[in-house]
């Protein structure tokens, strides 16, 4: 199943907090389905002044955003706004192509009103905005969904050989990664990802491996587990497991699930 996702970014509220590669992984990881699903950005639009594009320039062409300059037209005013909201609208009316879900990267409740608008037509909105943002009225009641821009989050150090370290900074629960004996570059790929995708699980909730597994891939879209010294899914959760991060068993279909899950 496809979803088809526009990302538009308010540069002059949020050059200076956002880290793309971490706002990318959200909007992944968010959510927690049962069935996989492909995320496709069909729409990454990037709109602010000069000074506020200088500051994510690199990152946003690495991730194929369309730049607009919106220079300021009174005071220190712009009208990335009205500009944003506007592509938002043709996208809506022209359905070309066709989004399920609008994403908003601000800090100005100005959007709201485009917000509002996308959501009586049907289409999901979320929001991405700053600490303290989320619990303004005016954006809880015109989203379905707001994500906090994090602060940057570092794994474990690995050691030359691709090894955590023992002294390295745990992630949750002062568990480490598991180790092996002899561990590739791919290997310590898949243990990262893997990782990263487990942090942002419910833990009250079961999940299927193969959702994890979809998400790893959309996390890296050059990702195969194949290609690891674990050679399956199921391999590299029973090393999890074995250090304490959860708990596996087998749903009625047989496929498999984990649970337990220690909650940060």
């Amino acid at each position: 199943m496809k979803k088809f996702i526009a990302v538009y970014i308010d540069l002059e509220n949020v050059a200076g907090i956002l880290d793309l590669d971490v706002m990318i992984q959200d909007i992944i990881l968010e959510e927690s389905k049962v069935d996989p699903e492909e995320y496709i950005f069909a729409v990454k639009f990037a709109c602010g002044h000069t000074h506020s594009i200088t500051k994510l320039r690199d990152q946003l062409i690495d991730y194929n955003f369309e730049i607009r300059e919106a220079p300021h037209v009174t005071g220190k005013k712009n009208r990335a706004d009205l500009i944003i909201s506007l592509d938002a609208f043709e996208k809506l009316y022209l359905e070309k192509p066709s989004i399920d879900r609008f994403v908003f990267v601000t800090r100005d409740s100005d959007f709201s009103v485009i917000m509002d608008l996308l959501r009586k037509y049907g289409k999901e909105v979320w929001l991405i905005t700053q600490e303290g943002d989320e619990q303004r009225p005016i954006f809880r009641n015109c989203t379905d969904n707001i994500i906090v821009i994090p602060r940057k989050k570092t794994l474990p150090q690995m050691d030359k050989a691709g090894s955590v370290k023992q002294d390295a900074a745990p992630i949750k629960n002062n568990i480490q990664i598991p180790e092996k004996n002899i561990e590739t570059a791919k290997d310590k790929i898949a243990k990262e990802l893997f990782m990263k995708v487990l942090v942002r699980l419910e833990p009250s909730e079961k999940h299927l491996l193969n959702g994890i597994a979809n998400k790893m891939r959309q996390l890296d879209k050059s990702f195969k587990i194949r290609n690891t010294s674990y050679k399956k899914m199921t391999t590299l959760a029973k090393e999890f497991e074995k250090k304490g991060w959860f708990k596996t068993r087998k749903n009625k279909d047989g496929h498999l699930m984990i649970q337990d899950l220690e909650a940060e």
